[in-house]
C-alpha cells in the first residue's frame, strides 16, 4: 500500500488487514502529521516483520537480543530536529498485537502511536536523555490527542 501526495510518500509492505481496511484514515493521519510538524518532505518505507526477524535486526543494530515492537532507521544521522522525515520503519505485528492485548489498547491506535513515534525519530527526536525523552513524549501525546488517540503512556 502506498500513501502519496506532494509532500508525503509512505509505502507499507506486508501490512496486516487492520491497516489495509483503514488506509484512508491512516492517510489522513499521516497528512496531519506532516502539517502538525511542518514537514517539507516525508519519504518512509514501513515493513511488517515477524518476531524472529525483528529480534535478529535488533541484535545486529542495537545489541539487544530480543524482539521489539518497532525499529526506526533514519536515512542519515540527524544532529538536530529536521523538517524532513526520511527512512525505514520495521514493525513487528506479533509484539504489537501482544502489547495491545496486555495494555488493553486498540490495535490500530497502538500501530499509529508506534508509527508516529518512529517518524519522530526520523526527524531527529530521541529519548536517550531524560530531557529529550520528555520533549519527544510531549510532542507525541499532543499530536495523538489531536487525532483522537489517548495518551499511550498512561
Amino acid at each position: 500500500m502506498i500513501i502519496s501526495n506532494k509532500k508525503l510518500k509512505v509505502e507499507f509492505f506486508k501490512e496486516p488487514e487492520y491497516v489495509k481496511e483503514r488506509s484512508t484514515e491512516l492517510e489522513n493521519i499521516l497528512q496531519e502529521f506532516t502539517s502538525f510538524f511542518s514537514l517539507e518532505k516525508v519519504n518512509i518505507e514501513a515493513s511488517f516483520c515477524t518476531s524472529k526477524e525483528i529480534q535478529k535486526i535488533n541484535k545486529q543494530f542495537r545489541g539487544k537480543d530480543k524482539a521489539t515492537n518497532v525499529l526506526s532507521f533514519p536515512d542519515k544521522e540527524l544532529i538536530k530536529v529536521s523538517n524532513t522525515c526520511i527512512g525505514e520503519i520495521l514493525i513487528c505485528n506479533d509484539v504489537l498485537e501482544k502489547e495491545s492485548k496486555e495494555q488493553n489498547k486498540n490495535m490500530f491506535d497502538h500501530f499509529v502511536h508506534l508509527t508516529i513515534h518512529s517518524m519522530l525519530h526520523m526527524v531527529g527526536y530521541g529519548h536517550d536523555e531524560a530531557n529529550d525523552a520528555i520533549l519527544m513524549e510531549n510532542k507525541e501525546v499532543k499530536f495523538l490527542s489531536k487525532i483522537g488517540i489517548s495518551d499511550p503512556y498512561k
